[in-house]
């Protein structure tokens, strides 16, 4: 039978060797005709530091006993087959490390003797990279009411980061609708003024460092409002000297009151903060602010009006206002 294979395996153009080698299954007449007749198992195995780790020889086609298997680290080259800080499995083709750490991290290597015929498997090992955390949440769960003002905070945990707001998937801008970011004490805050329903959802602050990255998610909640203002269009253009009317319009609905002219003031924004206060006039449930003949394009810029209702104040969107000066 022996014969037979080896003629067979010298017919296709393979040396088998030796032919006394023992052959233990149909068809495979030696080690040296199989490619790799000794591999590792597990040649990166995954490791956590303080915990055992196994590396495992696979030998295929023929038997060998225990003392056929050595195992050696690779930088200095060593046999520690012996070695008591390493054990090594009844077949000798499973080398366990009691305990990983530092010191551990090395090639590793068992090989396998058969009648003069040698093979051997290799194997990496090594702790992962240590994971540092750059940033955390101040907050992980933050709410706001319609119309309000909310602020997510992000602590930033090393001093040379990056810092960058995802909300929804959507990459957060500075001063881009009620959008605001900034750093402050330590700490970089993404601000929704007013916030809107829309806002709702999962923000993300995520740092990246020198060579590693790190993110936290902010759960945000909201709920309707109980006061809703609505702008009549977001955008209005006028001109200087023009005799025609120039009017902000904002709608005013409230569940929990009926809010007066002197209840509703504009202001203009400087900065996107509050600067100058104008009063309202009232039509309904609309509220106007008029600019005359006499407006100059240095009335140009954002207003919003803030509406007081038993107490509680409301902001609304901005509007643009944008004054051409007069030909």
């Amino acid at each position: 039978k022996q014969w037979y294979q080896r003629r067979v395996a010298i017919t296709a153009g393979v040396d088998c060797g030796d032919d006394e080698l023992e052959i233990t299954n149909e068809g495979d007449c030696c080690p040296t005709c199989l490619a790799n007749w000794v591999e590792a198992v597990n040649p990166t195995p995954d490791t956590v530091n303080g915990q055992p780790v196994e590396l495992t020889c696979r030998v295929n086609g023929v038997e060998v006993k225990k003392g056929a298997v050595k195992w050696f680290k690779l930088e200095p080259l060593k046999d520690i087959t012996k070695w008591k800080m390493y054990d090594v499995s009844d077949d000798g083709l499973t080398l366990t490390i009691p305990k990983m750490e530092a010191r551990m991290e090395n090639g590793y290597k068992c090989v396998v003797t058969k009648n003069g015929k040698t093979a051997e498997g290799t194997f990496e090992v090594a702790l992962p990279d240590e994971e540092i955390d750059l940033v955390e949440a101040v907050e992980d769960k933050v709410a706001f009411v319609e119309g309000g003002k909310v602020v997510l905070r992000c602590k930033k945990l090393e001093k040379k980061i990056k810092i960058q707001w995802t909300c929804n998937g959507n990459e957060m801008v500075h001063g881009e609708g009620n959008v605001k970011i900034r750093t402050k004490n330590g700490n970089s805050e993404l601000e929704f003024k007013p916030a809107k329903l829309s806002d709702k959802g999962t923000c993300t602050c995520s740092a990246e460092g020198l060579g590693t990255t790190d993110s936290v998610d902010i759960q945000v909640g909201g709920v309707e409002n109980e006061v809703t203002i609505t702008p009549k269009v977001t955008e209005l253009t006028c001109k200087q000297g023009d005799a025609s009317s120039c009017v902000i319009e904002f709608d005013v609905t409230s569940t929990i009151g009926d809010p007066g002219a002197n209840d509703v003031k504009f202001w203009k924004l400087k900065d996107g903060e509050l600067d100058e206060k104008s009063s309202s006039s009232k039509e309904g449930n609309t509220f106007s602010r008029v600019f005359g003949q006499w407006k100059k394009p240095s009335r140009s810029g954002q207003y919003v009006v803030v509406v007081t209702v038993k107490g509680k104040t409301y902001q609304s969107e901005p509007v643009t206002l944008t004054v051409l000066p007069k030909d």
